[in-house]
């Protein structure tokens, strides 16, 4: 796999969440990587995705997948999904201009 930028949200307030489920990556093609467990159990949804032959992310332990996929097999996430996608992209965009050649 290419290259990943990641990304890292706050701990909401009043609230401590473990870093890796407050974090996405974005690979070189685009392609965004949440974590597996926002669809539900984590091995279960990774077990899905591997029967599916879609690529993922292991990162301390935590599988990542693509967003476009978890949003399409698990409808119920489509929208935090596209919450991941849009702050990654947003983040994302600097990195983009500065790296054009």
């Amino acid at each position: 796999m290419t290259e990943l930028h990641w990304y890292q949200i706050d701990n909401p307030k009043g609230q401590t969440v473990p870093r890796w489920q407050r974090q996405a990556a974005c690979a070189a093609d685009g392609t965004i990587f949440a974590p597996a467990v926002i669809a539900g159990n984590e091995t279960a949804v990774f077990l899905c995705a591997g029967y599916d032959g879609v690529p993922c992310v292991v990162d301390a332990k935590h599988v990542y997948l693509p967003t476009d996929w978890l949003a399409r097999e698990y409808p119920a996430v489509r929208d935090i999904c596209a919450v991941i996608e849009k702050r990654v992209r947003e983040a994302e965009l600097p990195y983009a201009a500065a790296t054009v050649v």
